[in-house]
């Protein structure tokens, strides 16, 4: 059986679909879904690759990840970072279509990574930390980090306090597990571990934490922007070629 969408971005996107397509202009004649198939066919990555997300969400079509992946291979081939990072995806093991193929996994991600997009650059910094790269997983964290997504937020707090290969750093844990609060909301366990573990600093270590936090500007990349932006920019697809 096909593992469902469990991704919360995954959920998003077909909530916002839902909503989106029902409202959508439309004549007899076109609607919203063969609009995006019509553009599909003349080749638009944009489109193919949302039709990729309809059939892997199943929203407004039923659910199908092999018609999925066809998109998603069609939009990657023509330069969609998007569509090759939910490639993957697939062969990262998230889904069971295909048996997981790491190598195929940061080669797809790579892609968006090197595109901007964050997720895959949290991503990616994962795959290079599986395989002892230390140094390139710090790399991509980091770019993630700055463009303020939460997991690599936690994440880049949580190897700080000790992960083989990363010297510990309890101004960067305590820093940017704030800032993870900040963005995520967090628990009260989680609210309390911080207060717990900021006691145990030195002043002068809290005061440095205080200083990145204080200072921290995530600024998220156009593609990062896109992809939020999930079915409203398929939206804007068929609005436009309306």
């Amino acid at each position: 059986m096909a593992k469902q969408a469990s991704n919360p971005r995954e959920i998003s996107w077909a909530l916002v679909a839902g909503a989106i397509l029902a409202c959508t202009p439309a004549s007899a004649e076109r609607n919203p879904i063969s609009a995006l198939e019509s553009l599909a066919e003349k080749g638009d990555p944009k489109a193919q690759y949302h039709l990729g997300m309809m059939y892997l969400t199943g929203t407004s079509v039923e659910q199908d990840q092999e018609r999925a992946v066809e998109y998603f291979k069609m939009a990657a081939e023509l330069g969609d970072p998007l569509a090759s990072y939910k490639l993957g995806c697939f062969y990262d093991g998230q889904y069971d279509l295909f048996d997981a193929n790491h190598d195929l996994a940061l080669q797809y991600k790579l892609i968006a990574a090197e595109a901007g997009y964050a997720l895959a650059q949290q991503d990616v910094a994962g795959l290079y930390y599986r395989r002892d790269d230390f140094e390139s997983a710090l790399v991509w964290l980091e770019r993630a980090v700055a463009q303020g997504t939460a997991g690599a937020l936690s994440t880049y707090a949580s190897i700080h306090n000790g992960a083989p290969g990363i010297a510990k750093n309890p101004v960067k844990t305590a820093a940017y597990f704030r800032l993870f609060l900040q963005r995520a909301g967090g628990s009260d366990v989680q609210r309390k571990w911080l207060a717990d573990f900021e006691r145990k600093m030195t002043d002068a270590q809290r005061e440095q934490a205080f200083a990145i936090v204080k200072g921290y500007q995530p600024e998220p990349s156009s593609l990062t922007i896109e992809a939020l932006a999930g079915a409203r920019a398929a939206e804007t697809l068929i609005e436009d070629s309306l």
